[in-house]
């Protein structure tokens, strides 16, 4: 049996044969519907647009150490002033083995109104740029922000400058991408230790940023 999510026609929802689908889309201008093999996932694309389901969080006991593992992590601290101190961190291991880390506050300033998440895309860029010169191809990134994923898949749109510059420069770089998110602050031992360098790289910064307003979503 098929199931038949309308995002946009006539009457949206959830249809359970394709003839009431048709009568919902049939000549309806840009109509949006799709077919699939349960309620739960046509539901899912009538109410995000997304086709898949989203996955369940892993343990942390269930997370692979092998290959080549990224984590990455921002962070923004508000000051007196209004201004922000925002930095990244990130972290590579290789079979559980670490290979890489480093930190930061180097953002350009248009990126400034995304705050902590500013951070996150700018540790991701660094580790693909360590990636591109190590001739690594194969990578799976470990992530708490949706749209670090979303925006390079187009799940997202992105609408301004700087995430359409990160979720370009990730198409391009050359590198396989396994994403993998992950819930902050949940205990894994490498999620608190690229949130620990982030904090430590935005406390790097002497200069606060300006005061930033809501990101893109």
């Amino acid at each position: 049996m098929k199931y038949y999510g309308v995002r946009r026609g006539r009457i949206t929802g959830v249809f359970d044969n394709w003839k009431a689908c048709r009568e919902q889309v049939f000549l309806f201008p840009n109509a949006e519907f799709k077919s699939f093999p349960t309620w739960e996932e046509a539901q899912h694309f009538v109410r995000t647009g997304q086709i898949n389901l989203p996955q369940a969080l892993p343990h942390p006991s269930s997370i692979s150490k092998s290959g080549v593992n990224v984590w990455v992590d921002g962070a923004c601290f508000p000051q007196a002033n209004g201004s922000m101190q925002i930095g990244w961190g990130v972290l590579i291991t290789r079979d559980g083995q670490e290979v890489y880390r480093d930190k930061g506050n180097d953002i350009p300033p248009e990126a400034w109104i995304h705050r902590n998440v500013a951070g996150e895309i700018w540790a991701i860029l660094k580790a693909l740029e360590w990636c591109q010169t190590n001739h690594i191809t194969d990578i799976t990134i470990h992530f708490d922000y949706q749209g670090l994923e979303s925006w390079v898949t187009g799940a997202w749109k992105t609408k301004l400058s700087f995430t359409k510059f990160y979720a370009q420069s990730v198409r391009e770089a050359g590198v396989r991408i396994h994403w993998k998110k992950v819930k902050a602050h949940s205990g894994i031992p490498e999620n608190e230790l690229v949130d620990s360098l982030a904090k430590e790289g935005a406390n790097l910064t002497q200069k606060g940023n300006p005061k930033s307003e809501e990101i893109e979503k």
